[in-house]
């Protein structure tokens, strides 16, 4: 049993009362951290993942809502108390079964290999083109022949302008 403080706290409207169906039930080692920098910075950097909470904190404003530690025990037994608060989807604000733990990223390690690396992908302005582009069309450059025509001057002066960046940086010109 992990032993670890741990505490369930409640993100409501002003006018809420009821914690069994108003409000959205969590549960955070460290309650104000998980306000602010899971959901305050998740609602501005528009990344949030309850689409219910992010209504009503629009609707309400983050700074309005009422947020408060209920209980504070081990990890364990504040999971058990968010199932009895959440026994089902969509109560309240919360969208999730109360009682379970956010799923764990595990890192890959250094050996890992993506299993698309090596595999063609198609380009994806080409998909569902009947025939390939013209030869013409990629002869014209990126922007299709569009801009203004450089002078030799200005084109020299770039040129060298490239090399002694390169040889400055110790890269072959």
């Amino acid at each position: 049993m992990n032993t670890i403080e741990t505490s369930v706290y409640w993100i409501r409207a002003p006018h809420h009362s009821d914690m069994f169906s108003e409000g959205y039930i969590g549960v955070a080692r460290k309650a104000e951290k998980r306000w602010k920098y899971g959901h305050q910075w998740a609602f501005k950097q528009n990344r949030h993942d309850n689409p219910i909470l992010v209504n009503a904190v629009n609707k309400y404003g983050w700074d309005n809502l009422v947020k408060e530690v209920v209980l504070v025990s081990d990890e364990e037994y504040c999971y058990d108390i968010e199932s009895k608060l959440r026994p089902s989807e969509n109560i309240g604000w919360n969208i999730n079964i109360g009682g379970t733990r956010p799923p764990v990223t595990k890192p890959r390690g250094p050996d890992y290999v993506s299993p698309l690396k090596g595999v063609p992908r198609p380009t994806p302005w080409l998909v569902g083109r009947e025939k390939p582009m013209s030869k013409e069309f990629f002869s014209k450059g990126g922007k299709a022949g569009k801009g203004r025509k450089q002078t030799p001057e200005q084109i020299a002066k770039r040129v060298a302008s490239r090399r002694a960046t390169l040889l400055a940086q110790g890269r072959t010109v």
